[in-house]
């Protein structure tokens, strides 16, 4: 895969690998290439990661490609009634620099025909949101995001990281921004769309002793009701030590964000941060990230919400590893690798360093609120490693105990290849390689599949971006049967 979105590296003590034990396969069919707005000299770094569908057959993806200017561009793809249609290339608001480019940072449908589309632009003095609007299969102009009151009005990096859209015209997006002070910092901002409309964003509030600049990251948000929402990242306090950051909405208020306590083995200079989350439609959310130990490892870590009759996350849980290297070197991508069937049942992978020095895919359960000891992706015949730019990427969990998982691995030819893995009544198979279109014979270092969103246990909609020459990049889409 491309260098990680918000890549976490982590370190992590040695644990007993679990095999995974080859079963059942989805059907997986050769995989259609995605078409780009013309002309264009393919995707961006292989860059095409969003994807989100309102129902089986109807879909959005968004990434970025690159102009016949050599330009970076905003492209969305979209699939109605099972078919891809034209491409659409994102037309970013007004006073945009084109040399400059534009960023695509999320995607979010609340019913078919009606997503939104999350990106940054550039002017001549500033670094700002935006959102694309999808209105009755109509995409439209890019509208700018309202900054909070305070925000400075030139030189502004403002970045949005993420976006959620429980219902149509209900939308949540966190992201940072630079204040006009003295002495700038970067803090968090939260901008909601209400019955439609979207407001001046808000200021995230954080909790007491934080740093001067407290160099807020936000950088996922789930959302299971148009009221409630779960936001995660990190800030720094007084003393520059890292914390892990939870901002919770209830009843359509945000809270002050809060820090969930670290396992008893956490350094007293934590490091600590969360970059993954996911609520299912009851409240309960899951939230994935990593701690520094007082023996100096830095190991993943788990928190839940909702579960065993508590509204708020209590306590974060050390997630153990398969056999690794004394430096694991774990990487968590940030491209929706977690996912919650249910209330304390959740799912969530990423790459780490085995013994051997190997880059490998993991992939993690949480059962009955329990975390369970990771597994390792079991690869094709041949293949040794998932390599440093494979592993898992992405997980979708359509029932408890049943998920499908993404990514890309090293092959036995020394080339990236696409993988799916399913697991059933939680056992993960062997990964299935994905025929790309056209034959091609690598997704390159670049590309694999980012997105997988299932609706039944055999029916999910995966995507992502491959080499379809040497100096090129196209995205190429698959429905599982």
């Amino acid at each position: 895969m491309k260098a990680p979105r918000l890549a976490i590296v982590l370190l992590a003590v040695a644990a007993s690998a679990l095999p995974l034990t080859s079963a059942g396969a989805l059907s997986v069919p050769t995989a259609t290439q995605l078409t780009l707005p013309s002309p264009n000299s393919g995707l961006s770094q292989g860059y095409l990661p969003f994807q989100s569908c309102a129902s089986a057959g109807n879909c959005a993806v968004a990434g970025i490609y690159v102009t016949a200017r050599g330009y970076a561009a905003g492209v969305i793809e979209n699939e109605v009634k099972g078919v891809w249609r034209r491409a659409i290339a994102v037309t970013p608001p007004q006073r945009t620099s084109a040399s400059k480019g534009v960023v695509m940072d999320g995607l979010s449908c609340g019913a078919a025909g009606s997503c939104v589309a999350l990106g940054q632009y550039d002017t001549a003095t500033n670094q700002l949101p935006f959102t694309v609007t999808e209105v009755h299969g109509v995409w439209r102009k890019g509208v700018a995001l309202a900054l909070p009151l305070g925000a400075v009005g030139t030189h502004q990096l403002a970045t949005p990281h993420a976006i959620s859209c429980p219902d149509v015209g209900y939308c949540t997006v966190v992201g940072t921004y630079t204040t006009a002070t003295v002495h700038p910092t970067t803090q968090g901002f939260i901008s909601s769309e209400v019955h439609g409309v979207w407001h001046v964003a808000s200021a995230l509030r954080l909790p007491a002793g934080v740093n001067a600049d407290p160099l807020v990251s936000l950088s996922q948000v789930s959302c299971y009701s148009t009221s409630g929402c779960v936001a995660v990242g990190s800030y720094f306090d007084a003393n520059s030590v890292s914390h892990d950051l939870t901002v919770s909405q209830v009843n359509g208020h945000w809270q002050t964000a809060v820090s969930v306590p670290l396992p008893g083995n956490a350094s007293a200079f934590s490091g600590a941060q969360f970059n993954e989350v996911d609520c299912t439609s009851s409240g309960s959310c899951m939230v994935a990230g990593t701690y520094n130990t007082v023996a100096g490892a830095v190991q993943p870590l788990v928190a839940l919400s909702g579960v065993s009759g508590v509204a708020g996350f209590t306590r974060a849980l050390e997630v153990p590893l398969p056999a690794a290297a004394p430096n694991p070197e774990t990487l968590l991508f940030g491209f929706k690798g977690i996912s919650c069937a249910a209330p304390g049942d959740c799912a969530f992978g990423g790459q780490f360093v085995d013994a051997n020095g190997h880059a490998q895919g993991f992939l993690d359960e949480v059962t009955n609120a329990r975390v369970q000891r990771a597994h390792e992706l079991l690869l094709p015949t041949g293949a040794v490693q998932a390599g440093h730019n494979g592993g898992v990427v992405t997980v979708d969990c359509p029932a408890i105990g049943t998920c499908v998982a993404g990514g890309a691995y090293l092959s036995a030819t020394k080339q990236y290849e696409a993988i799916l893995t399913t697991e059933t009544n939680n056992v993960w198979t062997l990964g299935t390689t994905i025929t790309l279109p056209a034959k091609a014979a690598t997704v390159g270092v670049a590309g694999g599949i980012y997105s997988v969103q299932c609706f039944s246990t055999s029916s999910c909609e995966v995507s992502g971006s491959y080499q379809s020459s040497t100096s090129r990049y196209d995205g190429f889409a698959l429905t599982t049967g």
